[in-house]
């Protein structure tokens, strides 16, 4: 439904008064829907509707989290580390509680990469995978059986005196060997550990640091360990024994002696040395802790150590550590990079918190933590190269977690002033890191969880009211100075019509005197979209004063800045009365019959002797004359918007002189649906049914055939043509007509050939086809009834192609007097004049049209989804139309787990066939591909989609890795390069989408990049599309559109090489492989919007 005025009076109406529309009472809606919350505004319909936060579908991740609030906010969760993860296409909360197998393993319930532990024997300790790249290491002997408690499996003795834990964490393990006397430390048999090592399109190598990486053929990390640490048993006793055990996978207690242990890696071999000094030091107290860890970098948080300054610690299994330990001489620093990516991208930040949990303090006297803007954290991030301490953000005194007395609990810090700079400068991370006050002080030393929470709650500000946004009436658009108009009245009303991207808005408006406010109005709430209003009192201006107004949006958190200065000079003398203005098709402040329905405008002179003319113009200014008779005058006008529509009106009298504007204020209801519908998607039977009406077509000789989306009809020869029994449109009012249509064959036919016409008294008028005298598309109507007087809308710049499915809309506009053609969504021909009279409507017919009461132009080919209006129809309409028939031409779920082949689940494209190293693993939606980055991939035997036509391609990617270079996930090409390409793009690095002008070695690239960084590990919906009437590309991230192109693009050729999955055609070699996981993979004829799009993501 358009829009609806919402406003008052502001000399009768407080601004906290009910919205008084002038608009007579809006069409009732039809039912009240459940909002779709996948997209964000939708979710904050439901939060509206029900009271409470809804979750925005579209937009959760494995770290993130995202609500609407009935305020109109969104509050945006995002944590370090994943709290979710997709297992067989759902979400479930991370849970490293271990578990059984069938096959005698020990697995984890959930977590982001693949882990599995021994069941016992000699099957490796423990592998860890990410998608096809896993790395198992192996205890050098048997393993017993494990015993299980939490997320810890136990081995007993695996050396005499020596347990063996091992720990599952969200994206990685550690494991602890765990000596429980000076004898078996002095056993000799901890002198070296070997363990070996068998990786999967990995190689494992030393760290500069002391630590291990497991990198792919880029020579990127893919699962990494940090120096392994070793330390034993504080020496504590009562309560702050009991907060300071050992706790598997959380490292070095306070108050613990530590040291380093050396690592080496040869070959297939890991190796680790204890330090001997330790083991056997009189002083040392046992049991001791040997805790090597294996995690897959995120980068999403590391701890800093003075003691070992060259060392790197990111993603450590440890808890994070803050402040100095007296004890041991320990210093700490940790560092958290919360992934934000674009949601809160030029948004007004109302409040940031990070909410942390402290688990122990030195005592419980409290000690101030200091919490700060840092730069970003990485694999060479160590206490001699930490992050650049920005900016100081939140102080909290706390003690939390040494006894009862003072129990662990959560830490909140104001991250506000971070989150404001991440919003206005785009950043994709903010990074926090968190350092004791004073660290000189003992008891300021702390221990937190590792994966705390930043919370934002953000507001989308309302745009700020252009000048063609304002009005008045009288007085028509917003200008000033010696443009301003002349009204007969010191009481007008003012009008705006607003917007929010949250949806609800008000409205403020202020009038000015003199260069001094003197009055305000802040209107009822609405949609955003609305006309607003604001009536001037009365007494506040007189004969001769300028009222000087603007207005600006609100929604109840921001406020837009406000909108040009609008002037009007009141003047009630001469001309002393605007016109009078009335429409029985649009009534004034009413709904009136629709968009694309003509209406007549009455003028009248309203009294005013000497009226000659009337000056008027529709949602503009008023620069269009009629001649006035006897004072009066009628235009016809077709409305080309939804929602309220302002005509301004004055009147001219004989000399010239022009009187005050009448603003005559109408509203415009959406469009109607087709008169007629065909989709000739039966498929069999002797007629097509009209899914708008009762208007079927009976078949002569047309066969029913495949489509452009299902069923169509195939004309082969002269005669074959399907009608209706009766008449459709009258061609003397306003009408349009659209089909899919293709030629057969590859060379264009030598005759005219109707697509679509009707019957009119001896010849066709519409007709809509193709003309052979231009070799062009084109909309036909005829002068006058019972002749062959035509009037061509065609162009034939615009080139038909034959074998290709085209989109054609022919409109004629009966109050502008003028036809239209469009071809694939763009105005292909028109205005072109048509003064044609009525004439009898026969029958609509597909395949052949009428000429001198025969049948001719026989349609070679095919025609599909045919629809006919009694309205006129616009560009945006016909844009809607052509992508809202996206077909589906290919999706591959990828669920198959076994076998060299992924099926279609549309049967359009058919199946695609794996290469390369590609196997199946774990995805977002059940099964995935698992490609290796190297030649890993899979191939359809065709092409999916056509690429000089509007397309729409999709997945769910997940990278192991970030390369060096681009890589593609999906891609179509011809001979020598991919006609485009959907995936990671090195430059940033983004995810992009891109397209190429011609099948060339060295072609131009037009690319949509984002300005969402992408992550390793991170599962991300991307989509691009390939809008060709709007001539744009566009890139989606999580469901959300981020970015098109900077320059237009308009495809050219048609890439109709087979589909490629995981890699792409370029200087016709196969290139671009993609390192990690792809899952999902759609392709669609046509350009999916917004909503679709954020659909898909919510899956």
């Amino acid at each position: 439904m358009g829009a609806v005025a919402v406003g008052a009076d502001a000399a009768v109406a407080p601004a906290t008064a009910a919205p008084a529309s002038p608009a007579a009472e809006p069409a009732p809606p039809a039912g009240r829907a459940v909002p779709d919350t996948a997209t964000e505004q939708g979710a904050q319909r439901a939060a509206r509707q029900s009271g409470k936060r809804v979750e925005v579908g579209s937009m959760r991740t494995e770290t993130r989290t995202v609500y609407a609030t009935p305020e109109g906010s969104f509050v945006l969760e995002q944590h370090a580390r994943p709290v979710r993860v997709r297992q067989d296409g759902r979400w479930t909360e991370v849970d490293t509680t271990l578990r059984r197998q069938a096959d005698g393993s020990v697995a984890p319930v959930a977590t982001a990469v693949g882990l599995r532990f021994s069941g016992g024997g000699r099957t490796p300790m423990a592998t860890v995978a990410r998608g096809a790249r896993s790395l198992a290491v192996s205890w050098p002997g048997a393993l017993p059986v494990p015993a299980l408690d939490g997320a810890t499996a136990t081995y007993a003795e695996v050396l005499p005196g020596v347990d063996l834990q091992v720990t599952a964490d969200v994206d990685g393990f550690s494991h602890v060997l765990v000596v429980k006397s000076r004898q078996a430390a002095l056993s000799g048999r901890l002198d070296r550990l070997r363990y070996s090592l068998d990786s999967q399109g990995l190689s494992v190598r030393q760290s500069k640091g002391g630590g291990l990486q497991a990198v792919d053929p880029a020579g990127t990390e893919v699962f990494t360990a940090p120096t392994p640490l070793m330390w034993d048993t504080p020496e504590t006793s009562g309560t702050l024994r009991a907060a300071t055990a050992a706790r598997p996978g959380e490292g070095p207690p306070p108050g613990s002696r530590h040291e380093r242990m050396g690592l080496e890696v040869a070959g297939d071999t890991l190796a680790l040395a204890p330090d001997r000094g330790m083991l056997t030091a009189p002083g040392t107290r046992y049991p001791i802790y040997l805790d090597p860890s294996v995690s897959a970098p995120r980068g999403a948080w590391t701890a800093v150590w003075r003691k070992y300054p060259n060392t790197n610690y990111l993603n450590s299994g440890d808890v994070a550590r803050v402040g100095y330990e007296g004890q041991t001489g320990q210093t700490n620093r940790s560092f958290f990079q919360m992934n934000n990516g674009s949601a809160i991208h030029g948004k007004q930040i109302i409040r940031a918190t990070l909410r942390t949990y402290e688990s122990w303090s030195w005592s419980c006297g409290a000690r101030p933590v200091e919490l700060w803007l840092t730069s970003v954290i990485g694999n060479t991030t160590t206490w001699n190269n930490q992050p650049a301490w920005v900016a100081w953000l939140d102080t909290e005194n706390v003690a939390k977690g040494w006894s009862t007395a003072c129990p662990g609990g959560g830490v909140e810090f104001d991250a506000t002033h971070a989150a404001v700079r991440a919003a206005a400068e785009n950043w994709p991370t903010i990074t926090l890191g968190l350092r004791a006050a004073n660290e000189g002080d003992t008891y300021a030393w702390k221990k937190f969880h590792n994966n705390p929470v930043l919370v934002i709650e953000y507001n989308s500000p309302p745009a700020t009211p252009a000048a063609a946004d304002a009005w008045s009436d009288p007085g028509g658009g917003c200008v000033s100075g010696d443009a301003r108009p002349a009204v007969g009245t010191a009481t007008p009303k003012l009008w705006a019509k607003l917007r929010d991207g949250d949806n609800s808005v008000k409205g403020r408006f202020e009038w000015h005197r003199d260069g001094a406010r003197i009055g305000e109005f802040l209107t009822p709430a609405a949609s955003s979209g609305n006309a607003f209003y604001a009536g001037v009192p009365a007494g506040a201006y007189q004969d001769g004063s300028v009222i000087r107004w603007r207005v600006r949006a609100e929604d109840g958190i921001a406020t837009s800045a406000w909108s040009p200065w609008c002037e009007i000079r009141v003047d009630t003398t001469a001309p002393e009365r605007e016109p009078v203005v009335t429409s029985e098709q649009y009534p004034e402040n009413a709904w009136g019959v629709g968009l694309g329905r003509a209406g007549s405008f009455t003028f009248g002179a309203n009294g005013v002797a000497d009226v000659t003319a009337f000056v008027y113009g529709l949602n503009d200014v008023p620069d269009t004359e009629v001649n006035a008779s006897g004072g009066q005058a009628a235009v016809w006008l077709t409305p080309d918007e939804d929602g309220p529509n302002v005509l301004s009106v004055r009147s001219k009298d004989a000399a010239g002189k022009q009187g005050p504007i009448r603003s005559y204020v109408f509203n415009v209801r959406d469009g109607t649906g087709p008169t007629g519908h065909w989709t000739l998607d039966e498929g069999q039977g002797g007629a097509a049914a009209d899914s708008a009406g009762d208007h079927p077509m009976t078949l002569g000789g047309a066969a029913w055939t495949d489509g452009r989306q299902a069923g169509a009809l195939r004309f082969a020869g002269a005669g074959q043509h399907a009608a209706t029994a009766a008449g459709i449109v009258a061609s003397e009012r306003n009408l349009a007509v659209s089909a899919w249509v293709r030629l057969a064959g590859t060379t264009l036919p030598d005759h005219n050939a109707a697509a679509v016409s009707q019957d009119g008294e001896l010849h066709a008028g519409p007709w809509l086809g193709y003309r052979a005298a231009t070799r062009s598309w084109s909309f036909k109507l005829n002068n006058s009834a019972g002749t062959s007087q035509s009037v061509w809308a065609d162009n034939p710049a615009v080139v038909p192609r034959a074998g290709e499915w085209t989109h054609l809309t022919g409109v004629y506009d009966a109050a502008a007097k003028a036809m239209y053609l469009y071809v694939d969504g763009h105005l292909a021909a028109g205005p072109v004049p048509y003064h044609g009279g009525a004439g009898p409507a026969g029958s609509l017919r597909l395949g052949q049209a009428q000429h001198q009461g025969g049948m001719t132009d026989p349609w070679p080919g095919d025609v599909d989804d045919v629809r006919v209006w009694d309205r006129a129809v616009y560009a945006d309409e016909i844009v809607r139309l052509v992508n809202q028939g996206s077909t589906p031409t290919g999706h591959w779920t990828l669920d198959e787990g076994t076998g060299t082949a992924a099926a279609d689940a549309t049967g359009r494209t058919g199946p695609l066939t794996l290469g390369g190293d590609a196997a199946w693993t774990q995805g977002w939606l059940g099964g995935a591909l698992a490609v290796d980055g190297i030649a890993g991939h899979a191939a359809a035997g065709k092409a999916a989609v056509r690429t000089d036509q509007s397309f729409t391609v999709a997945a769910w990617v997940q990278l192991d890795t970030l390369p060096a270079a681009d890589v593609v996930a999906v891609a179509q090409g011809g001979e020598r390069t991919s006609a485009f390409a959907l995936g990671y793009t090195a430059q940033g690095p983004r995810w992009g989408f891109g397209m190429i002008t011609a099948d060339a070695d060295a072609p131009d690239l037009v690319m949509a990049r984002s300005d969402a960084v992408p992550y390793t590990m991170e599962w991300t919906h991307v989509a691009g599309v390939y809008d060709a009437p709007a001539r744009k590309l566009r890139v989606y991230v999580g469901g959300q559109f981020v970015a098109a192109a900077e320059t237009d693009f308009h495809s050219t050729w048609n890439a109709d090489g087979p589909l490629q999955v995981g890699r792409g055609i370029f200087a016709g070699a196969m290139m671009a492989h993609w390192p990690g996981t792809l899952d999902d993979v759609r392709t669609y004829q046509g350009a999916l919007g917004d909503d679709d799009i954020a659909r898909l993501a919510a899956e």
